[in-house]
């Protein structure tokens, strides 16, 4: 197993884990949302499905972030990137390693996607204690943008492997 995916699915069952035991301690009514400001809004009363339901979209995105991953070998064009049309037009055996970094750059989502879903649930439990969360919002709100410019440059990562794999093919397809 990738480390990095091994990593984000272990965070993932350290979500679920944590959200599991605390869910007995929290109060009554638990928010819903939490504002701009950092101030929770609209209480529910707990139930498991209040709670639970930013865990469930956590568990949805890994794994379908997961699957998508796990069938790049056989079918590349799941993954959208500027280089896709080249990648598609070399034989199998020369896409092999950026296959291999597009899984690594899919593993590094899921690992974001985790800490992102842990993020919300901490919010939510702090919210739920009555805390506010100004700097958790702020983290949150950052989160996006700064996500966006990493995968650009990952992108670029990609792109160079894509170059090299179709150097070499050029070059065993016209020897000299």
């Amino acid at each position: 197993m990738r480390p990095i995916r091994l990593i984000a699915w272990a965070a993932l069952f350290v979500l679920l884990a944590t959200s599991i035991a605390v869910y007995p301690s929290l109060p009554a009514d638990i928010p819903q949302h939490i504002g701009a400001d950092g101030r929770a809004g609209r209480f529910v009363a707990r139930s498991p499905l209040a709670w639970g339901l930013p865990l469930l979209f956590a568990i949805a995105c890994v794994v379908l972030v997961d699957v998508l991953a796990a069938k790049l070998p056989g079918k590349p064009q799941l993954f959208n990137f500027p280089g896709k049309e080249q990648l598609l037009k070399l034989p199998a055996e020369y896409r092999g390693e950026v296959i291999a970094r597009m899984q690594q750059f899919m593993d590094i989502v899921l690992l974001q996607l985790v800490a992102t879903f842990a993020l919300v649930q901490w919010m939510m439990w702090r919210g739920a204690q009555g805390q506010k969360n100004g700097s958790l919002t702020m983290l949150l709100l950052a989160i996006g943008p700064i996500l966006l410019i990493a995968s650009g440059l990952y992108t670029q990562h990609i792109q160079r492997a894509l170059d090299e794999a179709q150097r070499l093919y050029d070059s065993r397809r016209r020897p000299g």
